[in-house]
């Protein structure tokens, strides 16, 4: 089945394909409606090394001075944060945002991205900052178990103060539900089609009778009337000399014999047993003299004497 079968069959079965894409219209519009918007807040963490060395090394400056410890620091923190200890905390208190925390694939720098999503702004925006405050009592907790002065700190570089709202995963759910209405608004009456009326396919038992049945017919003969036309159709007639022709022929000079061929007074070489023999000199000598009689006539026409002394035409090999 074709495209325009297709097209051709949901025109034929609207009452079928009009309440389908009418639902499927329906279903969307209401997802749009029913379905809430996604809000996500964001926030960012650096790491920074210790104050001792800070001041040792960088005169007290600690974004001078970064190596790859804070980095792995930022990893541990991370996933500190991440169990699930600390979800039912933040559950307790209300928030129950879906959060994440990792460190920036695109940055070399000890950072550590808090992000949380969910359908209220505010438990979304409330949720980013309850992580974001937990952080330092976690890094805290890593170091109890070093009694070194040195201490790694932290520090908030970003916060959003309202959360965004994403569209995707609203768009996703929408495009979802169009894609299955057109599928079945499509579907159902092409199935319902091929069920009411079956196409039957050709059998190859059928196919092979067909093309024995179709050798087997004998060659038609051509009509009768035709064969009436091929049968009547005159037979070409050799006629000599050339210049005895319809365009050709003066005035009064009577036509040839349609036996023979051949004018008055002229003689005819008959192919008998007797003369098979004859030589093909003798043919012309016969031919000669044929012309020769017929120019000698009283009443030969003046057009026979194609020479200027009197002798008759010579007829060509």
């Amino acid at each position: 089945m074709d495209l325009m079968e297709a097209v051709f069959v949901l025109a034929r079965r609207w009452t079928i394909t009009v309440p389908l894409l009418l639902l499927t219209i329906g279903a969307v519009t209401a997802a749009y409606f029913v379905l809430p918007w996604t809000y996500e807040s964001s926030g960012t963490i650096v790491f920074l090394t210790s104050k001792q060395i800070a001041d040792k090394n960088t005169g007290g400056n600690p974004y001078l001075s970064f190596d790859g410890s804070l980095s792995i620091t930022a990893e541990l923190v991370g996933r500190a944060v991440n169990d699930e200890l600390t979800a039912q905390k933040l559950a307790e208190q209300g928030l129950t945002g879906e959060y994440e925390t990792q460190i920036p694939p695109d940055s070399r720098a000890p950072l550590l991205k808090v992000t949380v999503t969910d359908s209220d702004p505010r438990i979304a925006q409330a949720t980013m900052e309850a992580i974001i405050k937990r952080i330092p009592s976690t890094l805290n907790d890593l170091q109890k178990t070093n009694t070194s002065i040195s201490q790694v700190r932290q520090s908030v570089l970003t916060k959003s103060t309202a959360p965004d709202r994403k569209a995707t995963s609203k768009i996703r759910s929408l495009v979802g539900i169009l894609a299955v209405g057109m599928l079945l608004t499509a579907g159902v009456p092409l199935v319902t089609e091929s069920v009411k009326n079956p196409r039957r396919p050709i059998q190859p038992k059928r196919v092979a009778q067909a093309a024995q049945a179709t050798l087997a017919e004998p060659a038609m003969e051509p009509p009768l009337e035709r064969r009436r036309m091929e049968d009547d159709a005159p037979t070409a007639v050799h006629v000599w000399p050339p210049a005895a022709t319809a365009t050709g022929r003066p005035p009064g000079e009577p036509w040839p014999d349609a036996n023979t061929g051949r004018g008055p007074g002229q003689r005819t070489a008959r192919s008998t047993g007797r003369n098979t023999g004859r030589t093909r000199s003798t043919r012309r000598s016969t031919d000669v003299d044929a012309n020769r009689a017929e120019t000698d006539r009283p009443d030969a026409p003046a057009w026979r004497n194609g020479t200027s002394d009197g002798t008759p035409p010579r007829r060509p090999l």
